[in-house]
């Protein structure tokens, strides 16, 4: 209770001769090893992620066993066959053990032969026919259909997609737009319209494709040796030299691969300081000790002139930037070369490609063209709203502001812009072309939105903060980091090139949409109720997405929802409205014209966005505080909308991350206010060590799953027992879990 008091939830609903509430296998059990290695083997480096992860940027995503075993969970009783159970996740082995004999190798340098898991990674199973009876059968006579499952803030849709595998009803919500948009391509479309969406979607892309090139394919010099292709250019952002007037090509180091290559600088000294002509040319070097040291570190810049080398303070770069005056300079192109190869018989066999390095040329630098070409087609596309006008505004993500990044388009270089502005002008004819031969079918309205995809995959990959990433020899999207991280040096993608570029983002999403539908759709077709792989019937189960406030959730009746399975907003780990801007700004140009109800706000809901935000409190005392506790406010108005949508005897499950005790205070807090009581909890290490946003760093590996019972029942009657009184129990009961928990792995902050 609020007051201190614990209650015990069955003794008090019996009191008040309300239906004892059935236990949950949550409640009861769950198996966090197991779950925990699956879920890092779900993300793990080197093999492909899960088709809704790769279809769209979304922060934080839980892992879809980890989502699956939620909602399961949450609705089998707590005597459900756990052997069933592991089944229809896609455990069909013991992942632990596998994991212990790998580290054990691993620790005497040894080499694991064989396969290391006895079966492929659970996510990928999809329910047979045995396991869907399970289902149904747990339910007395109930069909899984008739079972509902909610998640108010469902962002990029992990626990609504799988409780549609697991063929139960389910309500997807989110404040922002661009979640509610990634709902319906990762769920929606895949369920309603199967294989007719990659056939409809291909030849969409192929017309998007045959058109672009007419539009960009000039700006985009070709190698000079043929048997080669560009496929990234690196550029470092550049300032004068307030002592010399020198030109500074701004990069925090000059590596380029793990092997040493990297870039020497040869800076021109012209006339010396303050004469013209004083910039720096490039020369690929094999060896880190003939490298130039980096020009900025800490927000300063150093000239590399040797007749100045004096530290640039980090206010004059930025004054330089706001007024304008950052420039950039190519000192990279990558490179593939073709090496032809030959069978033992002579004949030609598959062609290796060969990654390369070399200093740019003159004629690489076509800025002036490019220039040309953006001052004409801006005004026009400005006029049709084919390119963002918005403000980039003061946010607590930001970290560009300063350097000059006014409007949100600024995020991109000339060329760029160039490029994701003629994408939006052909997207615009293809689909007036497709109108012109009458209304649009609902599948083609969904090629559509994949094709928006498309062209976010591209910005994402296509901006000025992306990098390359150098031990992998790479570049490094847009969001590697959860904030507008500006970069010294940025790389870019050659969209042009066949297999790169628009090819690859178009392809990505073409095979993200095959695999989504092998995932959600048994019978593999977009017609209901044929044949699954299993040769049962497969029926529709129905999906409802929305897009409001998680607290007025005014389309659901009143205790009509049997579990709640929700992955609540980070407190303030993550800003998803500000970072979202970046793909909103575009999609209202594209999926907007298909989708209009979902683009209707000039940016996305910053004030009803349930996250701790001091950029919502900016100018008052104590912003930090302020944003938790509104944090806290939201998080038990949704709370309490779950309570009023719940069924009596229903569930609501938690799955929230951080390391910080102020976010859990606050989301515990909430729940208190929201009259909620927490009936189970369990640690599930779902966190990938070598995700950037914990690496190094005292974060949170588990993901927490905390099972929730509504108390407001309980109010009336029910003993009260005192602390005093429950503190032996519950110390008691922390060291035996304590115990269990670290043999399952879990540890540190977890």
């Amino acid at each position: 209770r609020a007051d201190g008091l614990a209650v015990s939830p069955d003794r008090s609903q019996a009191d008040l001769g309300l239906p004892v509430p059935d236990t949950r296998l949550i409640e009861r059990w769950l198996p966090i090893a197991a779950l925990g290695v699956e879920s890092i083997r779900e993300r793990t480096p080197m093999t492909p992620f899960p088709a809704p992860n790769r279809l769209h940027v979304w922060w934080a995503r839980r892992p879809l066993v980890a989502s699956r075993a939620a909602v399961l969970a949450s609705i089998l009783p707590a005597d459900a066959d756990r052997d069933k159970f592991m089944h229809a996740l896609g455990i069909h082995g013991d992942p632990a053990a596998s994991r212990r004999r790998i580290d054990a190798a691993r620790r005497k340098g040894e080499r694991f032969d064989g396969a290391a898991y006895s079966y492929p990674r659970a996510f990928g199973h999809v329910p047979t026919t045995l396991d869907r009876k399970f289902i149904a059968d747990a339910l007395d006579g109930r069909s899984p259909a008739s079972v509902t499952v909610l998640d108010p803030t469902a962002g990029g849709g992990s626990i609504p997609f799988e409780t549609a595998r697991l063929g139960y009803s389910a309500l997807a919500n989110d404040l922002n737009p661009v979640a509610a948009l990634i709902e319906k391509a990762t769920i929606e479309y895949p369920l309603k319209h199967g294989m007719a969406l990659v056939q409809e979607f291909q030849k969409l892309a192929k017309q998007f494709v045959d058109r672009r090139e007419e539009f960009l394919e000039s700006y985009f010099p070709p190698e000079p040796d043929p048997n080669s292709i560009p496929t990234n250019f690196l550029w470092a952002r550049t300032i004068r030299c307030p002592y010399c007037d020198g030109l500074v090509p701004l990069s925090p180091n000059w590596r380029l691969a793990p092997d040493g290559t990297g870039v020497r600088l040869r800076p021109n000294l012209s006339e010396g300081p303050g004469s013209a002509g004083r910039l720096c040319s490039f020369e690929i070097v094999r060896e880190v000790k003939h490298q130039s040291a980096g020009t900025g570190a800490d927000g300063d810049g150093t000239c590399p002139f040797s007749d100045c080398g004096r530290v640039i303070d980090g206010d004059e770069i930025k004054k330089q930037a706001q007024a304008g005056q950052m420039g950039e300079q190519l000192f990279t192109v990558v490179f593939k070369r073709r090496i032809e190869t030959r069978t033992k018989s002579g004949k030609r066999g598959r062609d290796k490609w060969e990654r390369g390095y070399r200093a740019p040329r003159p004629e690489d630098d076509n800025s002036a063209a490019v220039a040309a070409r953006l001052a004409e087609k801006l005004p026009e596309w400005e006029a049709l709203d084919f390119v963002p006008t918005e403000i980039y505004g003061k946010m607590y993500s930001d970290r560009s502001k300063v350097y000059g990044v006014d409007y949100w388009r600024d995020l991109f270089s000339p060329r760029q812009l160039l490029g994701h502005g003629t994408g939006v002008e052909v997207f615009h004819e293809l689909l007036a072309a497709e109108r012109a031969n009458g209304d649009l079918s609902e599948v083609t309205k969904a090629a559509f939105v994949y094709l928006s995809i498309s062209l976010d995959k591209l910005r994402d990959y296509n901006s000025r903060m992306c990098r390359w990433h150098v031990n992998r020899e790479v570049m490094v999207n847009t969001f590697d980091r959860h904030d507008f991280s500006f970069k010294w040096s940025y790389a870019e993608m050659a969209p042009l090139i066949a297999g790169l570029g628009y090819d690859w983002a178009i392809g990505q999403t073409a095979k993200c949409i095959k695999e989504l539908v092998d995932l959600v759709r048994p019978d593999g077709s977009g017609a209901p109720d044929l044949l699954s792989a299993q040769g049962a019937p497969f029926t529709l189960p129905p999906i409802t997405i929305t897009c409001k406030p998680g607290d007025r959730l005014d389309h659901i009746n009143d205790g009509s929802v049997d579990v709640v399975v929700m992955d609540p907003p980070y407190y303030d780990n993550v800003m998803y409205a500000e970072l979202s801007d970046f793909f909103y700004v575009w999609l209202k140009r594209t999926a907007g014209h298909v989708l209009p109800e979902l683009f209707t706000r000039q940016l996305t809901d910053k004030d009803n966005e349930a996250v701790a935000n001091p950029a919502k409190f900016a100018g008052q005392k104590g912003a930090k505080a302020l944003a938790g506790r509104d944090y806290q406010e939201r998080m038990a108005r949704i709370f309490e909308e779950c309570g009023r949508v719940l069924k009596l005897d229903g569930i609501m499950t938690l799955m929230f991350t951080h390391k910080a005790t102020g976010a859990w205070d606050a989301l515990t807090k909430g729940l208190i206010e929201a009259r909620f009581a927490i009936t189970a909890s369990w640690p599930i290490n779902t966190e990938a060590e070598g995700s950037l946003h914990i690496k190094d760093k005292s974060a949170a590996n588990s993901t927490i799953f905390l099972v929730c019972r509504p108390r407001a029942t309980m109010a009336a009657g029910g003993s009260a027992d005192y602390w005093e009184d429950v503190e032996p129990l519950v110390a008691r009961a922390v060291r035996a879990r304590v115990e269990a928990f670290q043999q399952a792995g879990i540890g540190g902050v977890d």
